[in-house]
């Protein structure tokens, strides 16, 4: 409760800012931009934690919480015009009316997104996140993990076998051979240690819901950044002047797009992906000219959330060059460099972070001997002379720029030139000549040609929309020329569109899960699109945008009532969570390793073990060593050797990449099939025996209380399953007798086990409540089903409580069998 009210009032403090700083704005505007920032701020402040190494879930809250208090102080002290005038704050439009069009479509769109895929496991990204996410709530948030139960294994075949699966069975669990150009990996830790896949700020995000509202409901903040996606891009429209029809279409192809949908039902980085460009254009296309250097934030965001900066870098120098060229700004000449010089602190933080998944992720650059080895060196010279090369550049600009300087005659210049129309147009038509050159020279058939990217976003921005769009920005360029906001769309549609689609990712592999890295995008060809055909207003737009919806509504239906890329439901999870204690040892088949192994051993702190096929006394070697080993696996097993604990069934959904459509190859429905989970206890074999877990094996005991019972037969009984050999016998007490009550000094206990005694202690006032200790022969433990008697005089509780009239011997826990090595 606490961290979720820390957290509320950081939320607070963040929409007050957003209020507070757009002040001139309508409220609503100012609110949902304190939302996304309140997001943004969680994910700076949980990056800083990382490369320190000190993130937890409540540091990350109660930061970000610290954090947008201080940005509202600043943000109350920069806009204040009058001493203690509070009404000079706030003065925002109140009107609910200018919001409608964002506010049905958000309502409209609310059941495309609601429902949520479940829980994947390891071996793919989502699943890798939802682990991480998992591990951070139960307070395992240190860089670098150790499965430490490799380090209880003595026998060198086992280990090497303990540590295969460790490999084979946690894709996603990060483990750099001996060469890799590690700086943060320790591997003296041994080859059971690694880091978990991806850059963990999203992973932070999923964990801050999941301890607020559940586990289960991790997920769920992603419909809120859906929506704020639909009243950014509406908040773009609007500072375009485009008309209202265009705006109303703009935000609902952009609520309907699949991609965008399957993303926001995902436990994927990509949905905040796609705002954090939306953002972008937000600030960039504001009509107030001096907030632009606010663009900067989604850009720094950017570079503590995913390593792909460095492939949209060209992009928001490309943006800041030109709009320094046309308007000669001096915060444009400034934040070239600053992008630059931030983009080189985020590779620096990402691969102290994760260097393994960071240096792999600039593989395309992997060319003429660049690898893993030298590309800190490659970066870092890159970076130097793209650094030099703006601040070249902004000498050169500011050279030619005259003191008579007018940013509108030069716009009326350069939209005025037929060379400079010529050169958009050429920017439309060569990257699109170049893809259906290579579309053409590359694929044989029309099935494999549907997967080129560029006809995977006509299909997400509109199937007619796009298309349309990009012949009316070749006959009307000149209409981009004319505005500086419209040159930025342009000039984002052009490398985020068109450039990305040639030459950073020519194919879609297959949907949904690869056309995801198409999500971040399509809000910029919607709007691009929007500006293009918003002279010919509704009249082609609407149906333009009707039929596009039609095309893809059978995808959208689809999508509404089933979930995908799901291997277990969170209720099961946290059903076998519940069974399994702390003490236990939990065997998992080989079928529910890589979705359980890391979850059920961080949720409950046990020891977790994947099966070895080749191993045929694995369990009863477990058992030796931990106690009460639990077995999850699908299989029905012998009633005689195994106690059934839970038992399920479980959905198994993802894509087929079969049955998908014709025209775009998005599927038309996911693979799925149901799969049996069991949760059995080890009977046979059991070292380890407990009130609260065993209790049906106890006989001669009263009622269960808390974690104890108190034996109310002079001879109790503990059913065992041993096998044999000398053990050392622990009873451990659940509290101690009242022996100044009942009058005595000192009370007896023996044990005898098959009717043999195997020692007795006393209970006096020095060693009350605390463990006996006894020990058995081999010869007097039998191969299996053994009993275990406890003798003990009886006394009545009415001495020590006068309301309790039972007859009770002493009160014990648990009973441990260690074998003697």
């Amino acid at each position: 409760m606490l961290f979720a009210a820390i957290c509320l009032v950081g939320v607070i403090f963040s929409i007050l800012s957003g209020v507070v700083w757009f002040r001139n704005k309508n409220i609503i505007e100012g609110a949902v931009m304190g939302i996304v920032m309140w997001f943004f701020i969680h994910i700076l402040v949980s990056m800083g934690l990382f490369v320190i190494d000190k993130y937890t879930v409540f540091r990350a809250g109660c930061g970000a919480a610290a954090a947008s208090f201080a940005v509202l102080v600043l943000a109350i002290f920069l806009r204040r015009s009058k001493p203690f005038r509070w009404k000079h704050i706030f003065r925002n439009d109140m009107s609910v009316k200018d919001m409608l069009i964002p506010l049905i479509v958000s309502l409209l769109a609310l059941p495309l997104v609601t429902t949520k895929n479940e829980f994947f496991g390891m071996g793919q990204d989502q699943g890798v996140y939802q682990t991480q996410a998992i591990l951070f709530m139960n307070g395992d948030t240190k860089r670098q993990k150790d499965i430490t139960e490799y380090h209880d294994v003595t026998d060198e075949t086992e280990k090497a076998a303990f540590a295969y699966n460790i490999r084979s069975r946690l894709a996603g669990y990060d483990i750099p051979h001996a060469e890799y150009p590690d700086t943060v990996y320790d591997r003296s830790v041994g080859p059971s240690s690694g880091i978990i896949h991806g850059i963990p700020t999203y992973s932070a995000l999923l964990a801050m819901w999941g301890s607020i509202f559940g586990m289960e409901h991790m997920e769920d903040f992603e419909t809120i950044l859906f929506v704020c996606l639909i009243f950014v891009v509406y908040f773009i429209t609007r500072s375009l002047k485009l008309k209202k029809t265009t705006s109303a279409c703009v935000c609902a192809l952009t609520a309907v797009a699949p991609v965008i949908i399957w993303t926001a039902k995902s436990s994927l980085t990509e949905i905040m992906l796609t705002l954090i460009p939306a953002v972008f254009l937000y600030f960039m296309t504001d009509e107030d000219t001096k907030q632009r250097w606010m663009s900067i934030i989604p850009v720094a965001v950017f570079g503590c959330y995913h390593v792909s900066l460095y492939t949209m870098l060209p992009m928001f120098i490309m943006v800041y060059g030109g709009m320094y060229v046309f308007t000669r700004e001096r915060q444009y000449a400034v934040l070239m460099p600053v992008t630059v010089a931030g983009y080189l602190a985020s590779f620096f933080m990402m691969k102290q972070v994760q260097p393994f998944y960071t240096m792999n992720n600039y593989s395309p650059l992997f060319v003429g001997g660049v690898g893993v080895h030298n590309i800190t060196k490659v970066v870092v010279i890159g970076s130097a002379a793209a650094f030099a090369a703006v601040i070249i550049f902004d000498l050169i600009v500011k050279k030619l720029t005259k003191k008579d300087f007018s940013q509108k005659k030069f716009l009326r210049k350069a939209s005025s030139s037929k060379l400079f129309a010529l050169l958009l147009r050429l920017l439309i038509i060569l990257p699109c000549a170049y893809i259906i050159i290579k579309a053409f020279m590359t694929y044989s058939d029309w099935k494999s040609a549907s997967h080129v990217t560029l006809w995977g976003f006509c299909a997400n921005v509109g199937f007619l929309v796009m298309p349309l769009a990009m012949v009316s920005a070749l006959i009307f360029a000149k209409f981009f020329a004319e505005s500086h906001q419209r040159l930025v769309v342009f000039i984002m549609f052009f490398y985020c569109i068109l450039i990305y689609s040639a030459f950073l990712r020519f194919e879609v592999r297959y949907y949904f899960y690869f056309s995801r890295y198409l999500a971040p995008f399509i809000p910029v060809g919607i709007i691009f699109s929007g500006i293009a055909l918003d002279r010919f207003g509704g009249k082609l737009l609407i149906p333009a945008a009707a039929a596009s919806f039609l095309f893809i509504a059978r995808y959208d239906a689809y999508l509404v009532w089933h979930k995908d890329d799901t291997r277990i439901e969170w209720s099961v999870l946290s059903d076998l969570a519940d069974f399994v204690e702390a003490d236990n040892c939990v065997l998992i088949s080989n079928d529910y390793a890589s979705r359980l192994w890391l979850p059920i051993r961080s949720m409950t702190g046990a020891h977790v073990i994947p099966v070895d096929d080749s191993d045929p006394d694995q369990l009863d070697k477990l058992a030796a060593r931990y106690g009460r080993v639990m077995v999850i696996t699908k299989d029905i097993l012998d009633e005689e050797d195994y106690t059934a604990i839970y038992s399920n069934k479980i959905h198994h959904i993802e894509d087929d990449m079969v049955n998908t459509g014709t025209i775009i190859p998005m599927p038309k429905f996911f693979y799925s099939f149901l799969e049996e989970i069991h949760l059995y206890s080890y009977d046979k074999y059991r070292f380890v025996y407990t009130a609260a877990g065993d209790y049906s094996k106890l006989s001669g005991v009263s009622g269960l209380e808390a974690t104890f019972c108190w034996t109310d037969s002079e001879e109790a009984q503990v059913e065992c399953g041993l096998y044999p050999g000398d053990y050392d016998v622990t009873l451990e007490m659940g509290c101690g007798i009242p022996l100044e009550q009942i009058g005595r000094d000192s009370v007896e206990v023996t044990l005898l086990l098959n009717g043999e005694e195997i020692g007795t202690q006393e209970i006096t006032q020095s060693n009350n409540g605390q463990p006996l200790h006894f020990s058995a022969d081999e010869d007097q433990v039998l191969d299996g089903e053994n009993v275990l008697e406890i003798r003990s005089p009886l006394w009545s509780a009415s001495l020590a409580n006068p309301n309790d009239d039972r007859e009770l011997g002493i009160a014990f826990s648990s009973v441990r069998f260690s074998p003697v090595s």
